[in-house]
């Protein structure tokens, strides 16, 4: 069963969002100021100070796990981690190669925001602040979609390859 929904996910990425995707200039906003945030250290609510955390680097993997998400969110306009047929982030981001022990998601959909809005919502929510300065995340991938609600912002984040 999980090898049937990790081949129809990697299908459709591949299909619907093609294999190679050029970063948008709003997916690389996002990214290099969660590296800021991530070699500057930061408070997060209710988890006090976060200690600097090495840079994310980038993953066309990890962007296509975001993609999937951002697409559907965009779609449903649903702000969601559960994707297309009850998709998890873990199950998204396997089925575009990315085999790792750690792996998280961190979602953002509203109207008339930009990338920076997006990061300071995130900054200001205790769960989402931890995680994406969590140390031992070394590489990731962003979307940025319009869709039916406003803008989806996600984030596929990841510890090492195993």
């Amino acid at each position: 069963m999980r090898s049937t929904v990790l081949s129809v996910f990697a299908a459709l990425a591949t299909l619907s969002l093609g294999s190679a995707h050029a970063q948008t200039a709003a997916e690389r906003q996002l990214l290099d100021r969660l590296n800021q945030v991530r070699a500057q250290g930061v408070t997060c609510p209710g988890s006090g100070v976060r200690p600097a955390a090495g840079a994310l680097a980038y993953s066309a993997q990890h962007a296509q796990a975001a993609r999937l998400q951002a697409a559907y969110m965009g779609q449903s306009g649903r702000i969601t981690h559960t994707g297309r047929s009850g998709s998890t982030p873990r199950v998204r981001a396997a089925s575009t190669g990315v085999n790792a022990v750690s792996v998280t998601e961190i979602i953002y959909m509203n109207a008339g925001v930009n990338p920076e809005q997006a990061m300071r919502w995130w900054l200001n929510s205790p769960v989402h602040c931890y995680w994406m300065t969590e140390r031992r995340y070394t590489r990731a991938g962003a979307s940025v979609l319009p869709g039916l609600r406003g803008t989806a912002y996600v984030i596929v984040l990841s510890s090492e390859q195993r």
